[in-house]
């Protein structure tokens, strides 16, 4: 019998969590009292705040409702990141923080999901993004995953300027995880695979501990992943 997609997701979800851990550990000083979590899946970062979240998936929905009983965390009626009822919905929770961990890649119209992001924050909070770094990373693992498209700070700056870039300041925007780029390249550009297996994600948190603490002494020029902070004017 196949894996079903919910279940691949809370299998790889669970084998990731030390480095959903470092990824969270990049937003930690700018997380609010009342979170979204936009793209939220199985909730796999809602345990570190109180939070709404936001997915799509009907599958990963009803797996995160099962997962997540207690009224501490909510999924909004919304289920698009670009619905206009978005934005309203979070603003009437009192929303400090919008948290979004690789989802914009996964959306066609990213600039109209970032603008709803925006508008859902309350002055003086953040918005936290994670999306994939170097469009030349872009490979079949990217397809696989349903990505449209990898980003660069200069193309990541365009995209906030014209979603509301009046209306927020930026705090941080840096490069993470140098040493999976280069894995990146070679499965999805050279070898040219279409899965991720367990021993990629062994090998993962093996060599995490080295990578972050490296990382957090100096921020590589490159990573597959970008990490931006804005706040909210």
């Amino acid at each position: 019998m196949s894996e079903s997609h919910a279940d691949f997701y809370e299998r790889w979800s669970a084998m990731a969590r030390p480095y959903f851990a470092w990824q969270f550990a990049q937003f930690r000083p700018h997380i609010g009292r009342r979170v979204a979590d936009i793209g939220c899946g199985l909730g796999s970062f809602v345990e570190h705040f109180l939070a709404t979240g936001v997915e799509s998936d009907p599958e990963l929905r009803a797996r995160f409702s099962e997962r997540h009983r207690d009224q501490r965390v909510r999924l909004t009626s919304a289920t698009d990141a670009t619905a206009p009822a978005l934005a309203p919905e979070l603003r009437a929770a009192g929303v400090d923080t919008i948290f979004s961990v690789n989802v914009l890649e996964h959306i066609e119209r990213d600039e109209m999901a970032l603008r709803n992001m925006i508008e859902a924050t309350a002055p003086g909070g953040h918005i936290c993004l994670l999306v994939p770094a170097h469009p030349f990373l872009y490979g079949t693992l990217d397809a696989l995953d349903g990505h449209f498209r990898r980003y660069t700070k200069a193309s990541l700056r365009e995209l906030v300027a014209t979603a509301g870039g009046e209306a927020v300041d930026w705090v941080d925007l840096h490069h993470l995880n140098a040493l999976a780029a280069f894995g990146w390249f070679l499965k999805g550009r050279i070898l040219k695979e279409k899965t991720q297996t367990d021993e990629n994600y062994t090998l993962m948190n093996a060599v995490l501990p080295v990578v972050s603490r490296l990382e957090g002494l100096v921020r590589p020029p490159f990573g597959i992943s970008l990490v931006a902070v804005l706040r909210r004017r």
